[in-house]
Parts: structure tokens; C-alpha cells; sequence
């Protein structure tokens, strides 16, 4: 019992007051009430309300179970109504104020939700306390509120298994209940309550100012480029295979139905957004926010951008916090709601392109590790136009790979070394070359090779010239031997005659 509640009732001119207890029925004629209870410390109910149009059950802010529901169910009979409780406020505030990170406690959503479920109501919506932080504290807001009404009701859609069972209400929006009816949502009916317009908040448990944007807004246009170029040519590729066996190391993100959204932190406070639906296939990063995205990864735009220009090595760009994961994944299968497990950070589901950023080999070598300044120059054009001409009969080609396979031999033997940056740079010339209007993926498609086919002979063309360029002065003099015999006119032979 609170005194100075009961006592402010009072003075508003009730007489009679009646504190209730859990599990307290109150009757007045037709009408029901019963309290139901709540696992949290404080003194709280739920309420469920019944008369002849049918039970209604507001959870309120009460910590409940499935116990609870079957108890309810015992009661009460057959309910109509919910509104359940959805909004981790407490753990992921007080976690994020705690220093535990951007983890909430998805158990204690999905028993909730379970719990109004095991009721099988006809109709069930998303309920919280619609609190939101204004001035000087409207910075928690994006720390604060994990799910959206919207995303918890798609997830109770397909648990309860129609799309009319679970709704999204806004303040002003009644729900009419009537005997042997299905409710019925009255959307903006109050004649008192009106919704407003309001910025949605979005989950982000980000310190963005400690992501540095890129140094120069004119950049941004290249950086989205870049992407682009490696989504298409390299990480969607990449991915593809893995994704080939169910066992593969990303197998949970097509298990777990993960949408995945990037976001790179540009200029000027600028993003630029991809999203990838593991739902789905193809695999195929799509700019823009998807609605739907359950696993979030937050890049450095500058970090992200020295790395793809070589300027950084990746591996430091994902040790020293250019990139960050958090994730709210929860689903319906089998009748049952579930989220991903638990794990250590050290062990936690991190984000494939994160994880191919500082793995791939294609990426260039950074600056401060590249090898002499000559070897990273692009292929001459006329060079590489005579190790790919195309039209040369079995003989040629075949003393070409043997060529090819004496080089890489000898580039091995003698410490040649052969980078990503240069295997990159001979692949674009070649692909100005012999494929302008194709992309890589869909030019290695048409003549059935793997990228990793493509590197290989790549990496032959580039053992070829290095070796040329390495044993230069010892050929000189061979060469012009060489092309004395090949350009060496028929000689003709006088006929003797027989006189």
C-alpha cells in the first residue's frame, strides 16, 4: 500500500479505496476484475478487465510468465486481449549505464511475449511505457530503447500465426471489443487522444563521435565507389562460397534470419547505409536501411577508407575500434521464440565484412609494408596484351603455362615476392581489356572460373614479368640472338646445273 496515494484519492473524493493484493478478483455486476501479479521487487499488477463484450488483459509494467498466463487462462476463460510488455527499458539502460555494453536481455523480452502467447489471444499489441529522455538527457534515447513496437509485432505475427492476431496501436487508436467478434482496431477513434507526429528513436549503442568521419566531404563519393567495386568483385563472391556448406563458419546468419545493415560514418555527419537480408538469396549488399535489420556493424568512414586505399593495414583498422557490432536477433521457429546464444566477446558472432576486411587477400598492402615502389606499377598494357592474346593455337599456350610455371618457380627460389596490390592492379588492366562491359563475377561466370582461378593466372602473368624485369641485362644478349633466327629471311640455294 502507498499512503500518500491513497490519501491523494481521497481528496480527489473517493470513499471507499481498496488495496489489492495478487491475484485479488473484484466483481460489479457484469464487470470482472482480476490483478495479476509481477516477479519484480517493486509493488506492481496487471490488470485483466472482463465483462460480457469480452476479457481484456493489460500487462502493464509487471514482470510476468507463461505460469501466470495459464493461471489467468484458469480464471478468466478465453482471452480476447493483450497488450504485453516489450521494452527492455531497465537492463539495457541500467546495463549501458553499468558499463555492461550494448547486450540486453533478450530472455526476459522473449518470456513476456511467450506469455501472452500462451494465453492465444484473438488479438495481441506491443505495449510500453512510451517514455523518451528530453534536453540534456535526449542523448540516452538511442542507448536506451532496443525494439521497436513495430518489429514486435511482425515477430508476434508469425509466433501466433496471422497477421491480424498482432497490431501496432498509437495513442488515439481504440480497440473495440463485442461478444463473439474478433476485435476490432479503430485506428485515431478517441475523442480526446490524438497521436502526434514523432522522430522515431533507432537503437544505437554507439558513441558516434568517437568514429572519425572522412577528413575531406569529396571523398565520400569515392569511398561509396569503393564499396560498391568490392561488394560486387570480391566480398558477394566471397561470401557465396562460404555460404555453400551448412557448416561453414557463416552458417547462423541464414539460420538465425539475420539482416545485416552497415553504416559508414562519412563527412559532416553523413552516412552512407548497406543492408544484406540472410533470408534471402542472392547474397547482394543494397544501399539504403532495411527496416528489418537485426545485426548492426558502424565503420569509420576515415578508418574504412585508409584501409581500402591501402594506407592502413586492416587488421589494426579492426583492433583499435573503427568498427562496431551490436545486435538485437530474436525469432519465431517451430512455434517458439528464440535469440541468439549467448558467448564471450573474444567468441561473439561478429560481421562477415568486418571479418573479410582484415582476412581478404585482394585488399592493397598497406604503404608502410609495401615492397619496392617499382613492383607495385601497373602492368605495361602491351606486355600483358601478349600473355592474354586470345586466338593463340594449343602449342603457344602450352609453352606459355610451361613458361609460367618455370617463372613462378624461379620468383619463389629467389625471394620474389607477389602482392594483392599487384594481383589487383593486373586484374583491372586485364579486365579494360578483355571484359569492359562485364563485371569480374559475371566475366569469370561466362568462361567457368573460380576467383581464385583468375588469381592464379594472374599471379603467373605478373611471375613472368618480374622475372623479365629481374634478369633483364643477362637477356639482352639473348634476345637479340633469338630474333636473328625468328626474323631470319629463307635463304635461297642455287640449283647446280647439270652441265
Amino acid at each position: 500500500q502507498e499512503p500518500h496515494l491513497v490519501e491523494q484519492l481521497h481528496t480527489l473524493g473517493f470513499t471507499k479505496v481498496t488495496a489489492c493484493e495478487p491475484w485479488a478478483l473484484m466483481e460489479w455486476g457484469t464487470t470482472r476484475l482480476l490483478m495479476t501479479p509481477s516477479d519484480h521487487d517493486e509493488p506492481e499488477f496487471g490488470v485483466v478487465v472482463q465483462d460480457e463484450a469480452g476479457t481484456f488483459w493489460h500487462m502493464a509494467d509487471a514482470e510476468v510468465t507463461p505460469d501466470i498466463s495459464q493461471q489467468v487462462l484458469q480464471q478468466m476463460g478465453k482471452i480476447d486481449l493483450i497488450s504485453v510488455k516489450y521494452q527492455p527499458v531497465v537492463r539495457a539502460s541500467m546495463g549501458y549505464q553499468r558499463n555492461r555494453g550494448s547486450d540486453f536481455d533478450k530472455t526476459e523480452v522473449l518470456t513476456w511475449l511467450e506469455t501472452a502467447c500462451a494465453c492465444r489471444p484473438a488479438m495481441v499489441f506491443p505495449y510500453a511505457s512510451g517514455l523518451s529522455f528530453q534536453g540534456r538527457h535526449a542523448w540516452f534515447n538511442r542507448y536506451a530503447f532496443p525494439l521497436s513496437p513495430e518489429e514486435v509485432t511482425r515477430l508476434l505475427q508469425k509466433r501466433l500465426g496471422g497477421s491480424e492476431r498482432a497490431i501496432t496501436v498509437l495513442p488515439g487508436d481504440a480497440i473495440a471489443l463485442q461478444l463473439n467478434q474478433a476485435p476490432q482496431h479503430q485506428i485515431q477513434m478517441s475523442p480526446f487522444i490524438k497521436a502526434e507526429p514523432a522522430f522515431p528513436i533507432a537503437w544505437e549503442p554507439v558513441d558516434l563521435n568517437t568514429l572519425a568521419g572522412l577528413t575531406h566531404v569529396e571523398d565520400s563519393a569515392t569511398l561509396q565507389q569503393q564499396l560498391e567495386i568490392l561488394f560486387k568483385d570480391q566480398f558477394q563472391p566471397w561470401l557465396a562460397q562460404q555460404m555453400q556448406t551448412s557448416s561453414g563458419p557463416w552458417a547462423w546468419l541464414q539460420l538465425y534470419e539475420v539482416v545485416v545493415q552497415w553504416v559508414v560514418h562519412t563527412a559532416a555527419g553523413s552516412r552512407l547505409s548497406y543492408w544484406m537480408d540472410f533470408r534471402t538469396e542472392p547474397l547482394v549488399a543494397t544501399l539504403g536501411e532495411h527496416p528489418e535489420a537485426n545485426f548492426f556493424t558502424h565503420f569509420s568512414g576515415q578508418g574504412l577508407f585508409e584501409v581500402l586505399n591501402g594506407d592502413r593495414p586492416a587488421l589494426l583498422f579492426w583492433l583499435s575500434g573503427d568498427v562496431r557490432n551490436y545486435e538485437k536477433v530474436i525469432g519465431v521457429r517451430d512455434g517458439k521464440f528464440w535469440s541468439l546464444p549467448e558467448y564471450p566477446p573474444e567468441d561473439a558472432f561478429c560481421d562477415p565484412l568486418s571479418y573479410y576486411l582484415r582476412v581478404s587477400p585482394n585488399l592493397p598492402i598497406p604503404k608502410s609494408k609495401r615492397v619496392a615502389a617499382q613492383a607495385q606499377k601497373a602492368v605495361p598494357s602491351q606486355d600483358l596484351e601478349i600473355l592474354s592474346r586470345r586466338g593463340e593455337h594449343d602449342g603457344v599456350v602450352r609453352k606459355k603455362v610451361l613458361l609460367a610455371y618455370l617463372a613462378v618457380q624461379e620468383a619463389a627460389r629467389i625471394g620474389l615476392e607477389i602482392s594483392p596490390t599487384e594481383i589487383q592492379t593486373t586484374a583491372d588492366e586485364l579486365r579494360s581489356q578483355l571484359h569492359p562491359a562485364q563485371s569480374t563475377e559475371e566475366w569469370l561466370q561466362s568462361i567457368d572460373l573460380t576467383h581464385e582461378m583468375y588469381a592464379s593466372v594472374l599471379r603467373d602473368f605478373i611471375a613472368i614479368l618480374k622475372l623479365e624485369q629481374h634478369y633483364d641485362e643477362k637477356l639482352k644478349p639473348m634476345q637479340d640472338q633469338h630474333s636473328r633466327v625468328l626474323n631470319a629471311k629463307a635463304v635461297q640455294i642455287p640449283v647446280p646445273s647439270e652441265s
